[in-house]
This record gives C-alpha cells, structure tokens and sequence, in this order.
C-alpha cells in the first residue's frame, strides 16, 4: 500500500495494511546522530531519516514573509529578534520570552493588518510532492495560538472582557489569512492540511470553553470547511489536555487530532473508546520521559502497548506528542519507529477490550 493511501485509510477510521506514523518535526541535531552524518543538504537528510524509520509522512510549513530582524542582545547575550508586527521577544536557543507584543492597546487592534499573502511560497511543498513519496502534512495556523501572542495571553483574557469587537477583528484579519495558506497548500500539492493551535495546557483549556467557542471554534470550522471543501484531510495539533473539548473538536469536523499527551493526563484509550468512530487519533507517545530519558526497552514495550491498545479498528497514526527533539537519544527514535513497523501490522494479532 502507498504512503498516501495508507494515511488516507488511518483518516478514514479505516485499517490500512499497517499502521501509519511519522512526526511533525524532526530537529536536525537528532537527524545527524540518526544518520551518522551532518546535514549539509535539509531536503536529502529528511528524506534518509524518514525512510530509515519507515516514515509515512512529512509535515511541511510556509516559507517566505518579511524578515525577522535581530535588533540587540540581553545582558547575557542572547540575540532580541523583532518581526514584521513589533513583536520583540528574546531566544535563548530552548525559550522565548517576549519583551514586547505589538497589540498592547485598543488603537493597536484597530490598525491590525496581515501580510500580503503574495510574500510567501510553498516551494517545499512542491518540491516533496513532486518528488516524493510521502504523504504531505501542510501546516497552518489556528484562530487561539497565531492571535494570543501578539497581546500576550494576559493581553488576550484582557481583550475578551474589556473589548471583545475589537479582539475578534483581529481575529478575523488572522482567520482571512489561514484561508490564504489553505488555498496556497492545496494549489501545492499538499494530501493533508494540519490545523496547528494549542488550545490546552496540562490542566486544561487556556480559557474557558465558553470563549473558545465564540472566538476560536468557529474560525476552526471555517477552516476545516475549506479544506473538505478543496478536497483535503484536516487535522488539529493540540498539545495539552483537550480532553474537555472533545466533543468541539469532534463538532468541527476534524478528521484527526494530533498530540493526546499522556503527561496533559490525556488517556487515549478512553479518548478512543468515546470518539474512535468519528476522529482519527494521532500521536500519544510521551516526550517528557519516555523518549527523552526512557530505556529503548521501556520505548518498545511503550509502543507495542500503545498500538494493541487504540489501532485495532483503524483510526490511529502513532507519532510523539509533538515533535522528535533533540533530546531524544537516537537508539529511543529508532527503537520507536522500527518496533511500530515490526509490530503494528493489520489485522492485529492481540487486541485489547476497551
């Protein structure tokens, strides 16, 4: 079975010949250790990791847009970046901090703009599709994670209570946008759309559901909307424990859901138990130990669980719960991905009673 077909099976809530999988990211200090050599060309090293890990797919982002500007270094050292908005913020390497967010005022929200489409490309897209065969996962952004940080998440819970017309502008100019890159990703080559906006931390939603849904879940919609209506999967990446809003996401119409973090207190059994017939589930590997401090044998017993417990039926692609960093040892990434190769093979031959 293709790559494609084999995620498109997994979307469908179909079993495919065998469980699909592959990240979001793969950080590139982890593809040198993993390849043994150093990445001199991005696109042939990402296509030797994928395939040495008997990846399905390759998750791909915009490129182009103004340019960040390095406008001074902190006391330590560390470089403070300015973008095209005003957003100050300093990067150590593992954080960010912001200094200063560009919508600090209602005047700001009124002359909020976008840019022009027209300054960015999906050359990549074009590039993998043409000649590749993985399955293409297009990110693009969501209506909560791509407008908080212009105010800061103070700002944002601010906005909602003290000029809510005015936040949900700004929304729409960022929603208008998203539209944009949709189209652009479909024109490209892209086989799925991926929704990227974290909407959860570990206790929960970042703000009460009753805001998400009047200014974020109908935005979502409009989304997915658009990219059923060109043809395309959509996916929604969440960290965090979204557990409580399981029920809107499945209303959204997402075909999948991407992360399910075990650490959030997300339990993906009963996750699905309640919403496999309607979602596929993607994700679910722990990164705050298990990949990252874990044994390769803990890693295998890990997935072998993992996939006898929520594959069955369909509906599953096994991934981290966001990206493989840096700080996984090589032996844990390739122990994951071969063992779910050797081991998550349909039909199954043990299923678990959920």
């Amino acid at each position: 079975m293709e790559k494609i077909e084999r995620v498109y099976r997994a979307l469908s809530l179909e079993e495919p010949d065998k469980v699909p999988k592959g990240e979001l990211q793969i950080h590139d200090e982890l593809v040198s250790a993993i390849i043994g050599e150093r990445v001199k060309d991005w696109f042939d090293a990402h296509v030797k990791v994928r395939k040495m890990l008997k990846m399905d797919l390759v998750n791909l982002g915009l490129e182009g847009g103004p340019k960040t500007e390095i406008v001074g270094k902190t006391e330590d050292g560390y470089p403070i970046y300015r973008d095209c908005f005003g957003n100050e913020w300093v990067d150590s390497g593992k954080t960010r901090i912001y200094i200063r967010h560009c919508l600090m005022n209602p005047e700001d929200f009124k002359d909020f703009r976008m840019p022009d489409i027209s300054l960015y490309n999906a050359k990549n897209i074009k590039l993998w599709s043409s000649k590749m065969d993985f399955c293409i996962f297009a990110q693009v952004g969501g209506a909560f994670d791509s407008v908080y940080p212009l105010m800061g998440l103070t700002g944002y819970v601010k906005a909602l209570y003290q000029y809510p017309n005015l936040l949900k502008k700004v929304v729409e100019e960022v929603y208008r946008f998203e539209l944009e890159v949709i189209k652009l990703f479909a024109e490209t080559g892209a086989h799925v759309i991926l929704v990227g906006d974290d909407l959860a931390y570990d206790k929960g939603p970042f703000i009460p559901p009753k805001f998400m849904r009047e200014f974020v879940f109908p935005y979502l919609a409009g989304e997915v909307s658009l990219i059923h209506t060109l043809g395309l999967p959509a996916v929604l990446h969440s960290d965090g424990n979204v557990t409580p809003l399981m029920e809107d996401i499945v209303k959204m119409g997402f075909d999948g859901l991407q992360s399910l973090q075990p650490n959030a207190g997300v339990d993906i059994v009963a996750v699905k138990r309640a919403w496999g017939d309607r979602i596929c589930l993607m994700g679910n590997l722990d990164l705050d130990y298990l990949l990252t401090l874990g044994t390769p044998r803990e890693v295998e017993a890990e997935v072998k669980k993992l996939i006898s417990s929520v594959a069955p039926g369909g509906g599953f692609i096994l991934s981290t719960t966001n990206v493989l960093t840096r700080y996984v040892p090589p032996e844990n990434a390739l122990t994951m991905y071969l063992t779910a190769e050797k081991f998550g093979k349909y039909p199954m031959r043990i299923k678990v009673k959920h």
